[in-house]
């Protein structure tokens, strides 16, 4: 057993990790401690020990959806990155919680199986894509996800079925501190191969034409209200293009900001409650943040 005083060495941590080139919108403090576990073992390992050491904790995958504050972490932060395995079984793919979505989605079209293209252009890894529930207009996760292994603290490894997670809009329901470590896509096999990269190409290429994903952003700042529009609700205020220090509301798409080079993570916030305080003065809607605040 791992003894509360020596978890760092068994566990390779990393100390004061710069955490901006690891978020999408390259904002954020430091992580006085940073761990990349090796395994699903390791990870419910890992979960274990901190458990005994008394250790609050976090996990950073691809950081999109995702602001970091400015200053120091006190928090373990956990990145699966090494956690990037992708197994072909039949019509499924087994893949690591860290496995870059992207990556995961043109592995299913190369190999002819339908379902994760309408995935395509969603930023981050399998991790927090399934405990967000991502998606985009054409599908989102809980239309492929079969099961789910998750770590535990008590250093066991659960699996999960798709019914078990309780998918909603940009949500999943994840056991209490639990950490996702491999996903299991169901997708349908095709001859139309060719097709199916033409539709996710089409697809990334509606995005790209209507979403700023050249620059440096997390996503999407808010959810959509049922039956509306953040972004529409957000440019009918006046704010589309807004500027706070080097934090910008895009000019391309209202629900999205934008770092321009050397934004801070408490301008982006000035924007995102600047946001929400003016679609609720003046339209009455309450806005519900897609995106997560480490702060």
């Amino acid at each position: 057993m791992t003894h509360a005083s020596d978890w760092e060495q068994v566990f390779a941590a990393e100390h004061d990790v710069d955490l901006r080139p690891r978020t999408t919108v390259r904002v954020g403090g430091i992580a006085r401690d940073f761990v990349r576990p090796s395994s699903a073992a390791c990870t419910a390992s890992l979960l274990q020990a901190l458990k005994q050491a008394g250790r609050r904790w976090r996990v950073l995958g691809g950081g999109s959806n995702l602001l970091v504050g400015d200053e120091p972490l006190s928090e373990v932060v956990i990145h699966p990155d090494r956690l990037d395995s992708c197994e072909i079984v039949g019509s499924s793919m087994i893949l690591g919680a860290g496995h870059v979505l992207q990556r995961a989605v043109n592995h299913s079209t190369d190999y002819g199986l339908a379902g994760a293209h309408v995935l395509t252009g969603i930023p981050g890894q399998l991790g927090g894509a399934l405990a967000m529930n991502a998606g985009g207009r054409y599908g989102e996760m809980a239309t492929v996800v079969g099961w789910a292994e998750v770590a535990l603290e008590d250093g066991a490894l659960h699996r999960l079925e798709a019914a078990d997670l309780q998918f909603g809009y940009r949500k999943g329901q994840l056991p209490l501190g639990a950490v996702v470590t491999r996903v299991c896509w169901n997708l349908k096999p095709t001859d139309e191969a060719k097709a199916l990269k033409r539709e996710a190409g089409r697809i990334l290429k509606e995005k790209n034409a209507a979403q700023p994903t050249q620059a440096w952003n997390f996503g999407c700042m808010f959810k959509n209200p049922a039956g509306q529009s953040a972004g529409k609700l957000i440019e009918g205020v006046g704010l589309k293009g807004v500027q706070v220090g080097e934090a910008r509301i895009s000019p391309k798409h209202g629900n999205f900001i934008e770092n321009l080079g050397t934004a801070r993570a408490a301008d982006i916030l000035a924007l995102i409650e600047r946001a929400e305080a003016l679609v609720l003065l003046r339209e009455g809607v309450h806005l519900e943040r897609e995106v997560r605040v480490w702060m």
